[in-house]
């Protein structure tokens, strides 16, 4: 009897201890993107992964049929960093993408002619890591 209970006492002490060292190794918290809105404005932020994938679409209001644009990777050495942006009437005025292994660093320019009012602006972040930022002006 004693040796049954002593198997079963190291089987489950095993057991919790397996369970603790993957609960410790828990991989999300090392493969995390952020993707952060200046709320006052919703017309910039900043972008930060560690390489994780992220999406965050926001709105923000444009009087204009036109808008200033830019975004930049600053230390990123892997993945893509993506910014959309679609006019009150959903139609896409700007898909820029920027990554880290080709290309330039950064970008800027003007929108397409859109329709002005409520605009959605979606950014992605793709096996990201490194930093960055955007603004529309």
């Amino acid at each position: 009897m004693e040796k049954m209970f002593t198997t079963k006492f190291i089987h489950l002490f095993f057991s919790l201890v397996l369970f603790l060292s993957f609960t410790a190794c828990d991989t999300d918290d090392d493969l995390i993107a952020t993707i952060n809105v200046n709320e006052v404005n919703n017309r910039s932020g900043d972008v930060k992964g560690n390489g994780g994938t992220a999406t965050k679409t926001w709105t923000f209001t444009n009087s204009n049929a036109t808008a200033g644009w830019d975004m930049t990777i600053n230390d990123a050495s892997t993945g893509s960093f993506s910014l959309v942006l679609k006019d009150d009437a959903g139609t896409v005025v700007l898909d820029q993408t920027l990554r880290a292994d080709s290309g330039a660093k950064s970008a800027d320019g003007t929108t397409a002619e859109g329709v002005p009012g409520e605009w959605t602006a979606t950014a992605t972040l793709n096996n990201f890591d490194g930093t960055g930022d955007y603004s529309f002006l």
